[in-house]
This record gives C-alpha cells, sequence and structure tokens, in this order.
C-alpha cells in the first residue's frame, strides 16, 4: 500500500445483507489508513433495512450513525441509498482520496462525488455480475447502462473473476486496462482446522442461503437414496432464506428430520468455521442455469469450505470447479442425483483419495488470505 493511501482517507459504500467483500475490505484496512467511513445499505429483505455509517479515524471507531427506516418500492429504495450517502458523503469534512462502491449504483454515485470533488478516485467493486441480471426487459436495459458506464468512468474495476471481463467484452466494453480481477478471500491464518482423526467422517455441510439456484433442493432429495447406503450419514444445514420454510417441510415428509441439521443464519464467522472444521465434505451445487449470478462471480462457499479444510463437491457452473477438477480439490458433478450419491459415497468410503483431496484443498485455501488479496488490489490500484 502507497503511503498517500495510509495516510489519506477511504469511503467504501456497499449494499449488505451478510458480511461480503466490502465488509471485509472494511476489516483489512481499519488502522491501515488515517480515515476510514465506511456506508451500508442493507437489502429490503434484510431484518433491520437502515442504512448505517461508520467512521474511523487512525483505526478507532469515532462515529456510527443509522438511518430511518423507510419502506419504498424496490427502484425508490435505491434511490433513497444513493441520497444517503451524497448527505453523509457531503457532511463529512473529509475530501477522500479513495472511494469504493461495490455494485453499479453505489460506483455511479462516487462518480457524482467526485464531480463533487469530494472524491479524487473511483474504484468500481464489482461483487456480481450477470448478463439477464432483470427479466423486466428496461431494468435490465437500465442496469447494463450504468454498469457499462461505471466500467468506462472508474478508475479502477474489481471484478471478482475473469468472467466478468469477458461478458463485458460481450456487450461492447473491449478496453479492459482498468479492470483487474480481486477475487474472493478466506481467513485462513485464524481458522482452527482440526486433525484427520478428529473430523466426523460422515457429516456434509452446506454453508449459504437457501434459494433457488445453489443446490439445497437437490441435497434433500438425495439424502432418502443416500441413507440407503450410508445409514448414518449427517446434514448439516447453515443458513436462511426464502427456501427455508419449504424445505424443513421437504425434510419432515422425506422422514429424514434425525439425519438433517437445520441450525439457521450464524452471524459469527468464527463460530460457523469452527461448526465447519468438524464436518468432512462441503457441497456448492449451483444449479446450471444461463442466469445464475453463479457462473460470472466467485461465489466463497468453496473456498469457505476448504479453508475450514474440507475437500467439495461442486457442479460445473462456477469457474472454480475447473481448479477443483484440475488440483484434486475434490469431485465436480452433474446436477443429479446419481452423481451426487456416488460422488458422496467415493468420497467417504475411499480414504486414499478424500485425504487427498483434503491435504490439496487446505494448500489452495493457504494462498487466499484476505490480506493477501486486498495487498496486492491496492498496489495494483494506487
Amino acid at each position: 500500500m502507497s503511503e498517500a493511501i495510509k495516510k489519506g482517507a477511504v469511503l467504501i459504500v456497499t449494499h449488505v445483507y451478510a458480511t461480503g467483500p466490502a465488509q471485509e475490505l472494511e476489516t483489512y484496512l481499519i488502522g491501515k489508513v488515517w480515515k476510514l467511513e465506511f456506508i451500508g445499505h442493507p437489502f429490503l429483505y434484510s431484518k433491520d433495512t437502515r442504512s448505517f455509517y461508520n467512521c474511523y479515524t487512525l483505526g478507532n471507531k469515532v462515529t456510527t450513525k443509522k438511518a430511518v427506516s423507510w419502506k419504498f418500492p424496490e427502484p425508490l429504495q435505491y434511490v433513497k441509498d444513493m441520497i444517503y450517502t451524497l448527505i453523509w458523503a457531503y457532511q463529512s469534512k473529509t475530501k477522500f482520496d479513495l472511494y469504493v462502491g461495490a455494485d453499479p449504483l453505489n460506483a455511479v454515485t462516487g462518480l457524482v462525488l467526485k464531480k463533487m470533488r469530494k472524491v479524487n478516485k473511483v474504484i468500481f467493486y464489482t461483487v456480481d455480475y450477470v448478463p439477464n441480471r432483470f427479466k423486466n426487459p428496461f431494468l435490465n436495459w437500465f442496469y447494463h447502462s450504468v454498469d457499462t458506464y461505471c466500467t468506462k468512468n472508474c478508475d479502477q474495476v474489481w471484478n471478482l473473476s475473469q468472467r466478468m471481463t469477458d461478458a463485458r467484452k460481450l456487450k461492447g466494453i473491449l478496453s479492459t486496462k482498468n479492470q483487474i480481477v480481486v477475487p474472493i478471500g478466506v481467513h485462513f491464518n485464524r481458522i482452527p482446522r482440526l486433525p484427520v482423526e478428529q473430523i466426523q467422517r460422515k457429516k456434509l455441510v452446506y454453508m449459504g442461503h437457501l434459494r433457488k439456484g445453489q443446490g439445497i433442493e437437490l441435497i434433500i432429495e438425495s439424502m432418502p437414496e443416500l441413507l440407503q447406503k450410508i445409514p448414518d450419514i449427517k446434514l448439516i444445514i447453515i443458513g436462511t432464506g426464502p427456501f427455508e420454510q419449504i424445505l424443513k417441510e421437504r425434510i419432515l415428509q422425506l422422514n429424514i428430520s434425525s439425519n438433517v441439521e437445520s441450525i439457521g443464519y450464524i452471524e459469527d464467522h468464527q463460530e460457523l468455521e469452527k461448526i465447519m472444521t468438524h464436518c468432512t465434505i462441503g457441497l456448492a451445487l449451483y444449479e446450471p442455469d444461463p442466469d445464475n449470478f453463479t457462473i460470472y462471480t466467485d461465489p466463497s462457499k468453496p473456498k469457505q469450505y476448504m479453508a475450514c479444510g474440507l475437500p467439495i463437491i461442486t457442479t460445473h457452473v462456477p469457474w472454480i470447479s475447473e481448479d477443483v477438477k484440475k488440483k484434486r480439490l475434490g469431485q465436480v458433478i452433474d446436477y443429479n442425483k446419481q452423481d451426487l450419491i456416488r460422488s458422496i459415497f467415493d468420497m467417504i468410503e475411499n480414504d486414499k483419495n478424500y485425504f487427498e483431496y483434503r491435504e490439496n484443498a487446505i494448500n489452495y485455501a493457504s494462498h487466499l488470505e484476505w490480506e493477501k488479496i486486498f495487498s496486492s488490489a491496492i498496489q495494483q490500484s494506487d
């Protein structure tokens, strides 16, 4: 990190639900820059939808603000978020050396602040991208228009994967000089991975949002047949989402409640990591849908599993599946019950393969520490 950034001021603005890349950047920068300000706008489905503002000076939190809880239709909600960002940034007596906006609307707000001379440099942090973002043609056109504008006008664009850059080329953005890949990281060094003899060799884990496209339905539907092969196998589900109640009802219908434990959302990431270190296989079964966000982004789930010492079973959808196959970090399957059951059975019963996958996965995750990723990104952005 350059001395100018260390002595300067940084403003991060993002939409939030659970912890994401922008919050990890906040954690990384606390104490590394003279002044850090963070504005979070919760999504409509969050428990607390109030926008908030945190300010740190020399690593100490000196200010916290929360907005009034407004209830607008979704498009107006985003306008409200932009207004709060402009007001809070303008009220700050600081001129920011660096503004990081996660997603197009927050990035374009940074460009407005740059015009107002409140910001010197704007980074567009692309945390998700998909060609068909909205079913509504107008909204989809608007989304890509803003994305294109930000990509062309921001000083730097941080993409989670090369696939985002490639997809933009198909949209006509041929110049990629200001785009770099800043992948999802992990807190590898803080995770207390267990010796092999202490893990529970028949305990699977699914961690993540319980929604369409994530493969949780496939896992549940496969359990009865899997139990015929491995009667004492267990499945841990960590997370919440729109499918939660439907899944609970389906678990009862299939009579697999004694083999499935649904823990819900765990806010403390270290507690989450501790639970996963006791498991044997991480499941990341993304549905092969052309509109699945996972095709273009860099899902954190597979990396979190591997950082906890778990080899993974995934589908061909995410880019990381290429590394899983090539570097033997687990197994890559087609999205169907037969492949899933075969893969789980093989990884539980074949110790030689399993231990190789586990060792490879841990080694792979050891190079993904957030500290290294952000240090490199900021150096490239100076």
